[in-house]
């Protein structure tokens, strides 16, 4: 059996020697003018669609004023658009436009393509043991709050 030592040494081994072939293949492409956190963003739009700012705010966890900051950037690209709720004016509704979608489909494509390459090793039962595993540690370390 394994020492929890040599787990972690094992485990840092892996996930460094995986990231840095993956990682950049996963990464944005630099004729984008997208940044990681405005995908985060268009994901999230997309998902709550036609989404309220006060709403994608909290989703993220950054203040009313930071989150206009960066919708103004998107809205800039061409990637959003702001709407006026049509029972409440006083709420801003975002839509992802075709530019956006378009951005978004062309970075799917490529991390499909890369993930893929990868992967296609594993068997269909390890590649759904490893998506269980996977889905499990990124759940708990979005829902563990680290003391520094």
């Amino acid at each position: 059996m394994t020492s929890p030592d040599e787990a972690i040494e094992r485990f840092e081994l892996a996930f460094f020697s995986l990231f840095r072939k993956l990682g950049p293949e996963l990464g944005l492409p630099p004729d984008l003018s997208i940044t990681g956190p405005q995908l985060m963003m268009l994901y999230s739009i997309i998902k709550m669609q036609p989404c309220p700012t006060t709403k994608l705010a909290q989703q993220l966890e950054v203040t009313p004023s930071a989150i206009t900051v960066m919708i103004d950037r998107l809205v800039n690209h061409g990637y959003v658009v702001r709407k006026a709720d049509e029972h409440d004016r006083r709420v801003v509704l975002l839509e992802v436009t075709e530019q956006g979608h378009q951005v978004l489909q062309t970075i799917k494509e490529l991390r499909t393509q890369a993930v893929k390459t990868y992967l296609s090793y594993l068997e269909p039962e390890e590649f759904d043991l490893f998506l269980n595993i996977f889905e499990k540690i990124a759940h708990n370390i979005n829902n563990t709050k680290v003391d520094n």
